[in-house]
Order: structure tokens, then C-alpha cells, then sequence
């Protein structure tokens, strides 16, 4: 499949505009990087139109932007106090309580139909981030809220309908590295369940990316770990799912220590045991991951031995963390379990009650208003 960002000439403004999105979201200019990604999107769709699957990388990435966007627009309205002094600005949280076990995840590629709506998608993206700009005075400011109170909201969709387009396009490409993209587009779709709560969907996706990277990577890749950790989370967050919750946290930290095993070889120590390196067959043929690790600085292995180390044992405190947690009753949600375990804490007559660990839930999913149910879930 071929690039979206090489199209004849140095003067291409498809390129030009993706160079100007991909450093906005190097800064974390989130609204700029959407605008030039959706600019580029309707430049490539004037060019070759709305079905081509050549457009799936430009899709991806700016599905990307539109989620980043999402999120940070989301923590600020979250953090924004109420109309005081301008000392205290809200700025994008940095996901504080989630554990970034993967470098930066790859870019996406391509495949599949499309609706009909690929010039409607990218016009829709706009309208989203544009949408409670500013306010007037009077009568506007309440409408205004509203609005601003929305955008997060418009934009988790924005972005869902964009990075489902791409992953559509995706599906059907059977080469490795389309199949990479399929799993790093199914991360991000999962992401947006994650933020928006619709957690039986991002359990679905993360699983799914977990399934293609399982396939295409060795046990001791980080971006394997990554996936359990984040299939952690929404089990931790899913009524019932706590044993699943606890086993992929535990999978996760399989995966470091695989790792770990490897860096240590490579650093010229003594490996404690071969067979954590070794767990699937794939990891003596991992040539990708061994050609990186062998390539890295005696420095670079030291900072990365650090790294796994570090991940390790916050892995190993949130297994014991959710290890310590009482399971959700049948049919309890997660704030209603957390109220009962508090009620039960404070009345007191249960002694068992005081190791019980009730997870704060406010630092792995950010907090939003309730959204009507029939904003559907479009299915990965």
C-alpha cells in the first residue's frame, strides 16, 4: 500500500499540511494538529477521492489528533475552576496514575470501504474542535457553556468515526505491517471507549490489538505490555472482571521481565533464567527486538534496564493493589461497590473490611457528564 504523505512534488500542500500537523502534535498543539490533518485529508480526497485506501494513514493520524484534542479539552474543563483569577490555567493532563509502558506508539496505514462520508468526516472533525470557541457576555455565556461542555464529547466522536474509517481500510491489508496498524488503530479506538466509559467496547478493541501484536511480536516487545496493562484497566473497571484484571496486570509484568532478561544478556550480565526470554517460541526468532536492543549504547540499555525495573515494581504494587480489592457484587457498578466498601468501612463491624482497597478510579478515566444512550457505539 502506498504512502499518503508522498504525493509528486516538493511543493505537495498534502505534505505540507501533514508537516505542519505532525509538528503542532510533537508540541501538543492538539487544535492546530486537527485543522492541518483535516486540511491534508480534504486536499488527498480532492485528489483521489473518498474510497481510497491510501488515505487510511492520514485517517489514523488524524483520529489521533482529534482524540489527543478530546482528551486535553476534557482535562481542562475538568480542572478549569470557576471563573476566577487567571492564575491558576488549565492545561492537558498528562494521564497522571496511568503507567506509559511503550515508547510512542507507531503510525497507522490502510484498507477497507468507506460510507460515504469521508469529506463529511473531515468537515465534521472541524465543526468539532471549533465548537465553543468563546463566549459572549449576557445571555450567551449559558449557551456558550453548553457548548464548550460538549466539545469533548463531539470531538470522542469525531474521532471514532475517523480512526473506525481507518481501521476499516486496515482490515483488509494481510502484510505485516498494515496489520500492525490495524492494532495500534484498535488501541486508539479503545482509548476513546476508555475515556468516554463505554468499557465492554474497549475491552473488545484493546483485545483485539492484543490478538495482532500477540501474533507479530515476541512476549518481551513493550508494546505487549502495554496492551495488558490497558486491558488492566477497563477489567478493573468492568463489573466481574477483576480476576481478568489481575491476570493481564500479571501478564504485563511477564512482559517486563522478558524484557528485562534481554536487556541484562545484552548488557553482558548474567541472565537469571533464559526461559522468561524464551516463553513463546517467537522470542528466539524476535530478530526486530534483539537487532534494537543489540543496537542500543551501553547508556541507552542502562536507561532502558532502569526503565523496566521502574514499570516492574509499579506493575507488582497494582497487582497486589488489585489483589487486595473485594470483587464487585453480581450486578453492582464500580461507583456503587465503592460507596458499599466505604458505608461498610465506616459502620465498622467487619474486620476483614480494613485491608480491602478501594481503587481511585478519578486518575485512570477522566470524569464526564453521562451521554444519552443512543450516541451508539460503532463496532470495531
Amino acid at each position: 500500500m502506498s504512502s499518503t504523505n508522498g504525493t509528486s512534488g516538493p511543493e505537495d500542500p498534502i505534505k505540507e499540511y501533514v508537516d505542519l500537523a505532525q509538528r503542532a502534535y510533537a508540541l501538543r498543539k492538539y487544535e492546530d494538529a486537527v485543522e492541518n490533518y483535516a486540511k491534508a485529508l480534504e486536499v488527498f480526497t480532492e485528489k483521489h477521492g473518498e474510497n481510497s485506501p491510501e488515505s487510511a494513514d492520514l485517517l489514523y493520524k488524524y483520529g489521533k489528533a482529534l482524540l489527543e484534542n478530546a482528551i486535553s479539552q476534557s482535562s481542562a474543563l475538568a480542572k478549569e475552576p470557576p471563573p476566577a483569577g487567571p492564575e491558576e490555567e488549565a492545561t492537558p493532563a498528562d494521564k497522571e496514575g496511568k503507567i506509559i509502558i511503550s515508547g510512542d506508539a507507531e503510525d497507522a496505514e490502510e484498507e477497507e470501504e468507506s460510507d460515504e462520508e469521508m469529506g463529511e468526516v473531515i468537515m465534521e472533525g472541524q465543526e468539532a474542535v471549533k465548537l465553543g470557541e468563546v463566549g459572549d457576555d449576557g445571555e450567551e455565556d449559558d449557551e456558550d457553556q453548553e457548548m464548550a461542555d460538549a466539545e469533548p464529547e463531539d470531538d470522542f466522536n469525531a474521532a471514532w468515526e475517523v480512526l473506525d474509517l481507518a481501521r476499516a481500510f486496515y482490515e483488509k491489508g494481510e502484510e505485516e505491517e498494515t496489520k500492525m496498524k490495524l492494532a495500534e488503530t484498535y488501541i486508539a479506538l479503545g482509548d476513546i471507549s476508555l475515556e468516554t466509559e463505554k468499557f465492554d467496547q474497549a475491552l473488545s478493541d484493546y483485545t483485539a490489538a492484543l490478538k495482532l501484536k500477540t501474533e507479530l511480536l515476541p512476549t518481551s516487545s513493550r508494546q505487549i505490555a502495554e496492551v495488558h496493562y490497558k486491558l488492566t484497566i477497563v477489567c478493573d473497571l468492568t463489573v466481574g472482571k477483576l480476576q481478568e484484571a489481575i491476570t493481564h496486570a500479571q501478564a504485563a509484568k511477564d512482559s517486563l521481565e522478558a524484557r528485562l532478561v534481554m536487556l541484562k544478556e545484552a548488557q553482558g550480565h548474567e541472565a537469571a533464567s533464559t526461559e522468561a526470554a524464551n516463553g513463546k517460541g517467537k522470542e528466539a526468532l524476535g530478530s526486530k527486538e534483539q537487532t534494537q536492543i543489540a543496537a542500543m549504547s551501553k547508556d541507552e540499555l542502562a536507561a532502558e534496564i532502569k526503565d523496566i525495573e521502574e514499570l516492574k515494581d509499579e506493575m507488582t504494587a497494582k497487582i497486589d493493589d488489585l489483589s487486595q480489592a473485594p470483587e464487585h457484587r453480581e450486578g453492582e457498578s464500580a461507583p456503587d461497590a465503592a460507596n458499599r466498601a466505604l458505608d461498610e468501612l465506616l459502620g465498622g463491624p467487619s474486620a476483614t473490611l480494613s485491608t480491602a482497597v478501594v481503587n481511585d478510579l478519578t486518575n485512570m478515566v477522566k470524569k464526564k457528564k453521562a451521554k444519552p444512550a443512543e450516541n451508539g457505539d460503532a463496532t470495531a
